[in-house]
C-alpha cells in the first residue's frame, strides 16, 4: 500500500510527476517512489553522527534506502570495491568518522554498525528536504582491474545529468519497464542503472539480484509484466548463452565491465530475441557511450558527449560532466563523434619492432570455441605467454591462434588454470591477476 502523497521540495519534475508510479518490485508487492522516500527519511532518523556510511546491504531496495537516509543526513556513502575484512577496515581508518550499514549482520564489522531491515522501514507522511545537488553523495573506488583502486568521488547532479542522458539515448524516458539486474548496486554501473535510471523516469526495479542462468530466467519470468530489461555483465550473460534454457522475452539486454566477442552478442540476441546493448563507461566517468555490437563495432556517445585527443591523450568533455575527464583508453574518433575503442595505453606491446594490442589478442583468444576465458600476459617482458580455462588441447589452440596473429606475438607457453581471479561484475582484478601470472610465470 502507498503512503500518502508527501510534500517534496526541489526534486525534479521526472521525480516529483512519478511519485506514485512503482519504483520496486517484489513478489509480494510494489513500492512506489513515494515510498522510497519516506523510507528513506524515516532510516535516517535512526543514523548515528558520523561523516562517512559504508553500504554493505545486498538487498538492492535496503541499498537504495541507505544510499538516500545517509544523504539526507548530509553524509557521503562509501562504496568499497569489495567486502573483504581487509577491505573494510583500511576503508573505516581512512575515512573517519565512519560506520557502516547492512543487511546482514553477520557480514559485517562487530562494531560502529547500523541494521537496515524492511521491518524497520516506516511509511509516514514527511517533508522531503531541498537537495544540494553540488554536495557529495558517495566515494566509489574503483575495480583495481588497472591498478591499486582509486578513490572517485560524485554529486547528484553528475548522477542526475548522466541518468537523463542515458534515459533518451535508449529512448527509455516514458516506458513503463521493469529492471532486472545481475549487478552489484555498490558497483558504479550497478548504482546508475538500480538506482538513478529508475529514479529519472518511469523504469522501476526488482528486488532480486540473481546470479546463476536458473535465477535470472525464473525472475524475468515471475511477477514482473512483460517490458524487462536485462542488466548485467559478459560473464553472466556467456554462462545463459551456455545454458538451456528457453529464455522469456525481454526488451532489451545491456551489458557492461568488459568487451563481448561478436559471436557471443549474436547468440545472445538471438536467445532473448532482443537487441544487445554495450555500455562503455567507468568510475571515473559514470557511462557515456553505447553501441549493438551485432551491427556496428563504433560506439554512439550520449548527446553532447565528445572525445578530444591531445598528444597522444584522449579526454571526454561535456554532457554530464563538470570538468573533462582524462582517459587510459586510445580511441578513433569519426567526423559524426563515433568513435571505435582501440584499447588501453597500457595494453599495447612491442615485440621485434611490432605492435599489437593486448585487447585484440584476448578477444582472439576467446572467441575460439572450447575456451572459456583466458588472456595473454607478458612473460619476462620478452615473449608473451597466455593463462586459459579449457579442455582444449595446446595444439588445438595454437592451431587457432597461428592463422589470426603475427607469429612473432603468438604465445611461449599455455598454462592452464581452473579460473581467472574476478569481482562481483566480472572484471579481473589486477593486483590478483598479477601475483597469479609471477606464480604460473616461475612454473
Amino acid at each position: 500500500m502507498t503512503t500518502t502523497l508527501p510534500s517534496f521540495i526541489c526534486l525534479p519534475d521526472t521525480v516529483a510527476e512519478n511519485l506514485l508510479t512503482d519504483f520496486y518490485i517484489t513478489q509480494q508487492g510494489a513500492h512506489s517512489r513515494a515510498d522510497l522516500f519516506a523510507h528513506a527519511q524515516a532510516f535516517s532518523i535512526q543514523l548515528p553522527e558520523k561523516a562517512y556510511a559504508v553500504n554493505l546491504c545486498q538487498n538492492r531496495y535496503l541499498f537504495i534506502v541507505a544510499y538516500l537516509a545517509v544523504m539526507l543526513r548530509n553524509q557521503i556513502t562509501l562504496l568499497p570495491p569489495n567486502q573483504s575484512p581487509r577491505t573494510l577496515s583500511d576503508l573505516l581508518s581512512a575515512y573517519t568518522p565512519a560506520y557502516c550499514i547492512t543487511d546482514s549482520i553477520e557480514a559485517a564489522p562487530k562494531q560502529d554498525t547500523v541494521l537496515i531491515s524492511e521491518e524497520l522501514l516506516t511509511l509516514n507522511t514527511v517533508i522531503f528536504p531541498p537537495i544540494d545537488q553540488n554536495r557529495i553523495l558517495s566515494i566509489s573506488f574503483t575495480s583495481g582491474s588497472t591498478g591499486k583502486p582509486k578513490a572517485i568521488a560524485k554529486n547528484w547532479r553528475e548522477f542526475q545529468a548522466c541518468a537523463q542522458l542515458a534515459i533518451h539515448h535508449f529512448n527509455l524516458a516514458n516506458k513503463a519497464m521493469t529492471i532486472v539486474s545481475t549487478v552489484p548496486p555498490q558497483h558504479m554501473y550497478g548504482l546508475e542503472t538500480s538506482l538513478f535510471w529508475p529514479l529519472f523516469s518511469r523504469l522501476s526495479v526488482h528486488n532480486s539480484r540473481p546470479f546463476f542462468p536458473e535465477d535470472i530466467r525464473y525472475t524475468l519470468q515471475t511477477n514482473i509484466g512483460t517490458n524487462r530489461l536485462l542488466i548485467s555483465t559478459p560473464t553472466h550473460l556467456k554462462a545463459c548463452s551456455n545454458s538451456q534454457i528457453t529464455w522469456p522475452a525481454v526488451e532489451k539486454v545491456l551489458s557492461s565491465t568488459a568487451p563481448m566477442a561478436i559471436e557471443l552478442a549474436r547468440h545472445l540476441e538471438d536467445c532473448f530475441n532482443a537487441p544487445l546493448f554495450e555500455l562503455l563507461g567507468s568510475t571515473e566517468t559514470l557511462s557515456y557511450a553505447s553501441r549493438q555490437p551485432v551491427r556496428s563495432e563504433q560506439w554512439q556517445p550520449y548527446q553532447g558527449i565528445t572525445l578530444n585527443e591531445q598528444h597522444g591523450v584522449f579526454s571526454l568533455h561535456s554532457g554530464h560532466l563538470q570538468q573533462p575527464v582524462i582517459l587510459d583508453d586510445t580511441f578513433s574518433v569519426a567526423e559524426n563523434g563515433a568513435f571505435t575503442l582501440q584499447g588501453r595505453s597500457t595494453d599495447l606491446i612491442k615485440i621485434a619492432g611490432k605492435r599489437a594490442s593486448l585487447v585484440e589478442l584476448n578477444a582472439l583468444l576467446n572467441a575460439i570455441s572450447g575456451v572459456e576465458e583466458g588472456l595473454f600476459f607478458s612473460d619476462n617482458h620478452e615473449r608473451l605467454s597466455i593463462v586459459v580455462v579449457s579442455a582444449l588441447s595446446n595444439k588445438t589452440i595454437m592451431n587457432e591462434l597461428r592463422p589470426a596473429i603475427d607469429p612473432v606475438f603468438l604465445p611461449r607457453r599455455i598454462i592452464r588454470t581452473p579460473s581467472l581471479p574476478r569481482n562481483a561484475t566480472g572484471k579481473l582484478i589486477k593486483t590478483e591477476l598479477d601475483a597469479l601470472t609471477r606464480g604460473l610465470a616461475l612454473v
